[in-house]
């Protein structure tokens, strides 16, 4: 993994949290959103670097592709949780 996507992903499960205490369920999606727009751009750049090189290199940039939409997959499915605990919080907080 790049150094960006290195200091992104692991913040998805802490933004669904947070976004569950502030009782914004409508913005759940945006993180998700975002890191997948970061990463299909990360993307095209390895791709444009790769240019018309061998398969290998085409290979390596699917991998790339691959790798960081399973992991951005795998945390926003470990941040509903979160998410359900930030509204828990929230409710109990608030005692509504």
């Amino acid at each position: 993994m790049f150094h960006v996507l290195r200091r992104v992903l692991p913040l998805l499960p802490a933004l669904s949290g947070v976004i569950g205490l502030m009782g914004q369920p409508a913005l759940l999606a945006l993180p998700p959103t975002l890191t997948a727009s970061l990463i299909l751009v990360h993307d095209w750049q390895i791709r444009r670097r790769v240019g018309l090189a061998a398969w290998p290199s085409d290979g390596f940039a699917r991998h790339v592709l691959v790798d960081d939409m399973a992991r951005l997959l795998c945390l926003t499915l470990i941040g509903l949780p979160l998410f359900l605990l930030g509204t828990a919080l929230r409710t109990a907080l608030l005692g509504a």
